[in-house]
């Protein structure tokens, strides 16, 4: 079958929606490696069989332009495919659409190549598919999801037009198959780019948890413990000490008992910032637990932490009062400790260094800064390492 003459206006319309694929196209290659997005890349994909498909009609090829179709509709199946995987309860629909997708219709492509009109049982396979899918996935996906489902709608009436004109001698017309993918790319590039959006968002807070803590804005207990591992290496390699702190909030329980819970958590906070200002450079602070701060000095020993770190934090808690208890100052207590060579876990020398803050919060007193002795510290550790593993 020869392509019928097409008028200079219908050419034209044509090639501006190619024009429009192709920016698709370049725009989700470009954002799918800049995100790793392997959606947008699929979708690309998808764009590439469409602008084949709309030249094949052009060139007056039905069949390669329904096995593009066919193929068109397998991409945007796997596409699918990733743009649901969020969603729960859909092992078999998704098996069912990966069938479909990879394996039933790049069959009916080759069959179609061979002079078969098959792209009509081919979409209503898919279709019923991705109805599926789309019913199960709705309710976690929205926004995005409602302009899937509208891309969808010029895809599925596009294929449905050129497998019904494909039953016919007369040629196809490519115009209307031009306008109807040029809208399916355009939506469906506007769904994958919200959704990636969303998710990546979601990614940054997630692992924003990961390394800050939440209500302080200190270090989270596992990138402190890194910390620790690695000032340990890099004391046996070079021999420069450091030192650890830990930073209890002895009034915290007055607090909480003579101003409520909400005054309570506020000098949490209070006292995060304050032990932050207080840090030197190249310091890194984290919240441990309700009313404990480690912190980790690099490159000073025992005598100069207590001279310098240890007695600025105390001072920053007596400095100004709370801002939401105006008659009550920070009040902290300090064990420190040189930073050990042995192999003990961070996390087995601080539980250490806490047991000797439990007792030294028992006895009271007016001293403020504790110091655990190498001797102590190691012992504590080597004791605790046995559980800690076994653990």
């Amino acid at each position: 079958m020869t392509a019928a003459p097409m008028a200079q206006g219908e050419l034209v319309a044509v090639s501006l929606c190619i024009g429009a694929q192709l920016m698709v196209i370049g725009f989700s290659v470009i954002l799918a490696n800049t995100y790793r997005e392997r959606a947008l890349l699929l979708h690309a994909g998808a764009a590439v069989l469409a602008v084949l498909a709309i030249g094949a009609v052009v060139g007056g090829q039905p069949q390669v332009a329904e096995a593009s179709m066919l193929l068109l509709l397998g991409v945007a199946g796997l596409q699918l495919r990733d743009l649901v995987s969020h969603a729960g309860a859909m092992r078999y629909p998704r098996a069912w659409l990966v069938g479909t997708s990879a394996v039933l219709l790049p069959v009916l492509a080759v069959a179609s190549i061979m002079g078969w009109n098959l792209l009509l049982p081919g979409l209503a396979a898919w279709s019923a598919v991705v109805l599926v899918l789309m019913h199960r996935s709705w309710g976690q996906s929205r926004p995005w999801i409602v302009w899937l489902a509208m891309a969808y709608l010029p895809l599925v009436a596009g294929s449905a037009w050129m497998g019904w004109k494909s039953l016919d001698v007369e040629p196809d017309p490519a115009l209307p198959l031009a306008v109807f993918l040029t809208l399916w790319s355009a939506m469906n590039h506007l769904a994958t780019t919200w959704r990636s959006r969303i998710f990546s968002e979601t990614r940054v807070r997630v692992d924003a948890r990961n390394v800050i803590d939440p209500l302080t804005g200190l270090a989270a207990p596992l990138v402190f413990y890194e910390r620790v591992n690695a000032v340990r290496n890099l004391m046996r390699r070079y021999g420069h000490p450091s030192v650890l702190l830990l930073v209890h909030i002895d009034n915290l329980p007055a607090l909480y008992s003579g101003f409520g819970p909400e005054v309570a958590e506020s000098a949490v906070l209070v006292a995060a910032n304050r032990i932050r200002r207080a840090l030197g450079e190249g310091d890194v602070a984290a919240r441990l637990s309700h009313s404990r701060i480690g912190v980790l000095c690099e490159g000073v020993g025992l005598a100069e932490g207590a001279a310098n770190s240890a007695s600025k934090i105390l001072v920053a808690g007596l400095k100004e009062p709370l801002p939401a208890a105006p008659t009550e100052f920070l009040q902290f207590r300090v064990v420190m400790a040189l930073v050990p060579a042995i192999d003990a876990p961070a996390k087995t020398v601080l539980q250490a260094m806490s047991d000797r803050m439990d007792s030294q919060v028992r006895e009271g007193g007016e001293r403020r800064i504790a110091t655990l002795n190498a001797e102590d510290l190691v012992a504590a550790a080597t004791s605790a390492a046995p559980s800690s593993s076994s653990s």
